[in-house]
């Protein structure tokens, strides 16, 4: 026989969830447009009649369950396009942030043709077209001289330029470092506070979508891996459920084999470091002034970016890492630009002065000093091979009668009047210089620095479609993402009528039990009264 309040109980309990049901509704629609907010549901499941599973039970035909009963509160997510997601967050914040700085890269060298370096190269060879008229004019010797300064202030300038912003993506690198640790930081506390929620039997939705949130921050910086493992020895909660803890590490990578690459375990984060680097980072490997730069460290004291650590090779640290450091073709980056100006100047300053050491310069006379004709001068110092050292050599600075336009010995006759020579050098430095397409390393400079520009373009573009690509990725997976945990506002008002029907009958399945029972006890027993 069933119990006389069985059905007031499955009704109350059928009242309880519904208001449950309505609190979690509430609590969606509360938190539509909170970003990271996961939508939940209560998972119900009907309870069996009692006794069903009890080898003493009745076997009574037609016995009815016990009402409803709550078997979870879940969050609605994907942990596949979760993951996904982040794989391409870290990819798309690489590209991002090295298309941002190819763009400063690229200004550097977007200026009107008079003031480009190829402008600059063109006046310069003018000048000496000039001299090759009259080589014994003053103005036209310290015009030449002008423009050569010119000529090594614009290669200073690209180098500073340059320079000043790979020290930008030093500063940039350490100050995401710093970021990138209070991420780590925010995640071990959200590790211990999401553990002693849970521990008392209930699950932590609002804090987990906090922790996905900062999981989703930490994979722009780099590629993470992250996993729910058990305690050792296993811990339960009040239900007996095990509870888990989550550790996180840099790459994409876990287990046994890359406990050197925690950034996270549980409650205990494990901090980034950066160190001045032993010396100086070399731009190039011909007395180049250097810039001091910083490396990164786990918390092992492995170097983030050694090439040890697998699957680290996006995310916005590992782009500042490459544009800082890149010299080579395969990582183009402001060192591999400086490097191929280096190889410009280093081939002017040793081909201009082969040529100019094998004229003759005027002879002159001031009051400070006096020179008969010379040969063996150098142009340029042969000690400015870089594009920040080049420069004049100290006897040219020292006169401009010691260009060496002349191809033979410079006289003067019995009368102390100075023969002019020749102009056959200068005319040997045009052609050796300006006309010729077979230098060693660049060919021609002027083909030579339109090959740069070109390669410099072709880079900025090539970074360009890998972000628009990555974003078109990131977007689409993002959607997907969203479909199954974001919160529809119109779908939750269907729930929350459902639910409110739902609530009101068994408000009225409890009524119509009340009478029932009011009847029986307060009837029973009184006829002819």
């Amino acid at each position: 026989m069933r119990s006389t309040f069985a059905g007031l109980n499955i009704a109350s309990k059928g009242l309880f969830i519904s208001q449950r049901q309505i609190d979690v509704t509430s609590h969606n629609v509360a938190n539509a447009n909170t970003v990271g907010y996961s939508r939940q549901r209560y998972i119900t499941s009907a309870c069996d009649p009692k006794g069903a599973y009890n080898q003493f039970s009745t076997t009574v035909r037609g016995k009815v369950g016990d009402g409803v009963e709550t078997l979870s509160l879940d969050q609605i997510r994907d942990r596949f396009l979760d993951q996904q997601y982040r794989t391409e967050y870290s990819k798309s914040s690489y590209w991002e942030t090295r298309s941002s700085a190819l763009y400063y890269v690229e200004d550097v060298f977007n200026a009107t043709d008079e003031t480009s370096l190829n402008g600059v190269m063109n006046s310069f060879f003018n000048s000496l077209q000039e001299l090759s008229k009259n080589t014994t004019d003053e103005a036209i010797r310290t015009n030449v001289m002008s423009e050569a300064k010119k000529l090594a202030e614009t290669f200073h300038m690209y180098h500073d330029q340059l320079t000043s912003l790979m020290a930008q993506q030093d500063t940039n690198l350490v100050a995401q470092v710093k970021g990138t640790n209070d991420l780590i930081g925010e995640l071990a506390s959200l590790n211990q506070k999401i553990f002693r929620f849970e521990l008392g039997g209930s699950v932590a939705n609002d804090l987990r979508d906090e922790r996905n949130l900062v999981l989703d921050k930490l994979s722009s910086m780099m590629d993470i891996t992250y996993t729910e493992e058990s305690f050792d020895p296993p811990l339960y909660n009040l239900y007996g459920v095990e509870v888990t803890k989550m550790n996180v590490y840099a790459g994409l990578g876990a287990g046994d084999d890359y406990l050197d690459n925690l950034l996270c375990s549980h409650d205990e984060a494990f901090y980034l470091t950066f160190e001045p680097e032993t010396g100086m980072n070399e731009i190039a490997d011909n007395n180049d002034p250097a810039i001091e730069t910083h490396n990164v460290y786990l918390a092992s004291g492995a170097a983030l970016f050694s090439g040890d650590i697998e699957g680290l090779n996006h995310g916005m640290l590992k782009s500042y890492v490459d544009m800082r450091d890149g010299s080579e073709m395969d990582s183009q980056g402001i060192p591999y630009f400086l490097n191929q100006l280096n190889t410009m100047v280093s081939s002017l300053v040793t081909e201009l002065n082969a040529i100019h050491t094998q004229g003759y310069t005027m002879p002159y006379s001031n009051q400070n000093s006096a020179s008969d004709s010379l040969t063996g001068i150098n142009f340029f110092s042969p000690d400015g091979q870089t594009a920040a050292t080049i420069s004049l050599s100290d006897d040219i600075l020292l006169s401009v009668f010691n260009i060496a336009a002349s191809g033979e010995y410079v006289t003067l006759d019995s009368d102390s009047h100075l023969q002019t020579g020749n102009n056959l050098n200068i005319l040997d430095l045009i052609k050796g210089i300006k006309e010729r397409t077979d230098l060693d390393d660049v060919g021609s400079y002027e083909g030579y620095f339109k090959n740069f520009l070109g390669n410099l373009a072709s880079e900025v573009s090539h970074s360009n479609n890998m972000e628009s690509s990555q974003l078109v990725l990131l977007d689409s997976i993002e959607s997907q993402r969203v479909s199954v945990m974001g919160v529809s506002v119109d779908e939750e008002m269907t729930n929350l009528i459902k639910f409110q029907h739902a609530y009101n009958s068994s408000a009225r399945a409890i009524t119509t039990l009340d009478e029932a029972l009011d009847k029986l006890i307060n009837g029973t027993g009184r006829v002819g009264l």
